[in-house]
């Protein structure tokens, strides 16, 4: 039990020593993985290089642009309103001919209004 103890601490010292080497060399489309554990009454060790079924090849990446929506944001101007004047019937005058006077029903105002769209980029639409 003991020599297959002191088997398994070197074959893993070997491994995590070896794993270290073939990244530093350039190797790195080359996977290396091992595992071990106890079962039936004995103890297993397992490893891969990356040679056989699973490897992985080296694929060059590709960066997907990044796509910018764009969202409308309102741009509001002031406009001024002018008042509105209407003629209102005042009476008679000395002659019996009907009287109109001039008064403001609204006065003039500043109103928002909308007078395009631009982006948080600075796109304007």
């Amino acid at each position: 039990m003991k020599r297959n103890l002191l088997t398994l601490a070197a074959i893993v010292l070997g491994l995590s020593l070896v794993a270290p080497a073939q990244a530093q060399a350039g190797h790195k489309h080359r996977g290396f993985s091992f595992g071990f554990g106890f079962g039936g009454g004995s103890v297993y060790v397992q490893g891969s290089s990356g040679y056989g079924y699973g490897h992985r090849s080296c694929r060059p990446v590709v960066v997907e642009p990044v796509v910018h929506v764009h969202h409308r944001v309102p741009i509001y101007r002031q406009v001024w309103v002018d008042p509105i004047y209407q003629d209102v019937f005042a009476g008679y005058n000395h002659c019996g001919r009907p009287i109109y006077r001039r008064v403001c029903v609204a006065a003039g105002h500043y109103e928002s209004v909308v007078s395009g769209y631009h982006c948080g980029c600075g796109f304007r639409f």
